[in-house]
């Protein structure tokens, strides 16, 4: 009888894994291709956000400037006034609101003292496709020193007079508080189309306060 023998088959494996040289070069590529446009994105993202930041803060300095001048003469004032201009861009053609109606209007006119000279006007231009929100100051009643603190206003009925509970008024009273509104709009990015797709590039905003004067007379 023939013993069989146990021989060992040896292992045989298949050819070792891995990239060639050009496939390595192409991989490396696509991967740098990715890694620089994603940073890129970031990067103008970045930008984009800074800006609109930015624009808010300006639109936002630039109406609290308009507000400080507006404030301290309105506290400072003796008397005060809100009306209209029969001509829009000439500040000594200011009017009263008529008697028994709604005190409010385009225009507000403040005496510091019971003389009828000096005399500063807050009024709305809208003379330009701007609307200019202006203040006028004259020290003789007849040449006014103009000086424009705000552009492209949309809302026209800028000053009013109302009680503690924000109810309109129909006369002057001593505890009466001035509310000034200016809605305002700006664009939303300096750099921008105007019309077509860039036509949603502009921003408004609205500001809203509530005066009250020191000297009551």
């Amino acid at each position: 009888m023939k013993l069989l023998i146990n021989q060992k088959t040896r292992q045989r494996f298949g050819p070792a894994a891995g990239f060639t040289l050009l496939e390595a070069f192409y991989s490396s590529t696509l991967f740098c291709v990715l890694l620089v446009g994603a940073a890129v994105s970031m990067q103008i993202f970045g930008m984009r956000i800074y800006t609109l930041g930015g624009t808010k803060l300006s639109a936002t300095a630039g109406a609290l400037k308009v507000l400080d001048h507006v404030r301290n003469d309105i506290r400072g004032a003796l008397t005060s006034d809100i009306g209209n201009l029969s001509t829009v861009s000439d500040p000594s053609t200011f009017t009263l609101c008529p008697t028994n109606t709604l005190i409010e209007g385009a225009a507000l006119r403040l005496y510091p003292t019971t003389n009828s000279v000096p005399c500063t006007v807050y009024y709305l231009d809208t003379s330009t496709a701007t609307n200019n929100f202006m203040m006028a100051i004259t020290s003789d009643g007849v040449n006014f020193t103009t000086t424009m603190l705000a552009s492209y206003i949309t809302n026209h009925i800028v000053f009013s007079e109302e009680d503690c509970a924000g109810n309109l008024l129909t006369s002057y009273v001593n505890n009466r508080i001035t509310r000034m509104e200016l809605d305002f709009y700006q664009w939303e990015y300096p750099v921008g189309y105007v019309g077509g797709s860039g036509a949603n590039a502009y921003d408004n905003y609205r500001l809203t306060t509530r005066i009250s004067r020191r000297l009551l007379q």
